[in-house]
């Protein structure tokens, strides 16, 4: 089996989420280099660790620029979803209107509630063309209304079918609440479930319930990281797979080569070997540290305490040394500062017994 970066459809519809790494070149003498594995979002101030389940993935698709906040480093995580706008995500992920922009596909009209001025006719002109949005029996497509999760799974679905990837129907005994799935989405939502998109919660599918954003996220990103299995594709779940921080780089999709399932990969990590080979990025990790350290710095030098003797070292900064507040959203600061007032803790990252990185944090 082959991870699916892009997905290749019939009338040439692609994915496109992609992000963008850099590889790292580390110094061998005098380093210990530490990453940051976030429990919240990166980006957004209201994705929590309360979001532990979708917080990686709104992070990558927030990347890849398939997803976006208010503007104000909010996502509203929680919050219903429109028709609307799930069609312009869906869109951003699986590049509907480049393939009509290109002459490849016919467009078959719009939807009469749909004007042409709307930042979403785009997008669900695209859809329409495809196939993926059908409308009601009089040509409306409804765009203000809040997005079923059945809905969501059938426009998925459909999108899905113009790949060359296969997602056989499976039954759905497992779930309390089948008999609520509507006649027109059972097929849809059997497939995804199959296919391990949807898992449901409690033994619940939910069919009728409005999508929020956060279920919208981890949707989209499984449905864009299926494994080709030949006859049946497959969504994987690995713990192999983590989104890293280091300084104020972001990666996402990162794998660890030594990768050691009794461990957990959370926090400030000791890391090596961060390279990308075929478009993946590998990073080895090692233990993790508290970020438990405090500091004064004047004159671009750092003078640390260590919390468990009192010990202090002191450690020049490097000519480019980035200062990072890992609490929410992860963010860089203009300037490495004392500890005492604003942050608590910090810990550096020091390449060549230069502190290159310093992370602080307000807890």
């Amino acid at each position: 089996m082959t991870r699916t970066r892009k997905l290749v459809a019939a009338m040439l519809l692609v994915v496109v989420v992609a992000v963008s790494v850099l590889t790292a070149a580390l110094a061998t003498d005098d380093t210990e280099t530490y990453a940051y594995l976030p429990d919240h979002s990166v980006y957004f101030y209201d994705v929590t660790e309360k979001y532990a389940w979708a917080h990686r993935e709104i992070d990558t698709l927030a990347v890849a620029g398939v997803i976006k906040g208010s503007g104000n480093h909010l996502f509203y995580p929680g919050s219903a979803i429109t028709r609307a706008d799930f069609i312009v995500m869906l869109d951003r992920a699986f590049g509907m209107s480049e393939v009509l922009d290109s002459g490849l596909i016919d467009a078959s009209g719009t939807f009469v509630d749909v004007p042409g001025n709307t930042y979403y006719s785009k997008s669900v002109t695209a859809a329409k063309a495809f196939g993926v949005a059908t409308g009601t029996d009089d040509n409306r497509f409804l765009p203000e209304q809040n997005m079923t999760r059945q809905d969501a799974m059938v426009f998925l679905k459909r999108t899905l079918d113009r790949t060359q990837l296969t997602l056989p129907a499976d039954n759905l005994s497992g779930y309390s609440d089948v008999d609520q799935i509507s006649s027109y989405a059972r097929d849809s939502i059997s497939a995804l479930v199959n296919a391990r998109v949807i898992s449901g919660s409690n033994g619940k599918l939910n069919p009728t319930a409005n999508v929020t954003r956060a279920e919208m996220a981890v949707m989209l990103y499984r449905a864009t990281h299926l494994l080709d299995a030949g006859t049946n594709a497959v969504y994987q779940q690995r713990g192999n797979v983590v989104n890293v921080c280091i300084g104020a780089q972001s990666y996402c999709d990162v794998v660890i080569e030594n990768y050691d399932s009794s461990l957990q990969y959370e926090g400030l990590m000791q890391y090596t070997n961060l390279r990308q080979e075929d478009g993946v990025t590998y990073i080895t990790l090692t233990g993790q540290q508290e970020i438990n350290h405090t500091v004064s710095y004047a004159n671009g030098q750092f003078t640390f305490t260590a919390p468990q003797d009192d010990s202090e070292f002191i450690l020049p900064a490097a000519a480019d040394c980035v200062a990072v507040d890992v609490t929410q959203p992860y963010h860089q600061i203009d300037a490495p500062v004392s500890t005492g007032n604003g942050y608590r803790h910090c810990y550096p990252s020091v390449v060549n017994g230069e502190v290159a990185v310093i992370y602080y944090t307000t807890a």
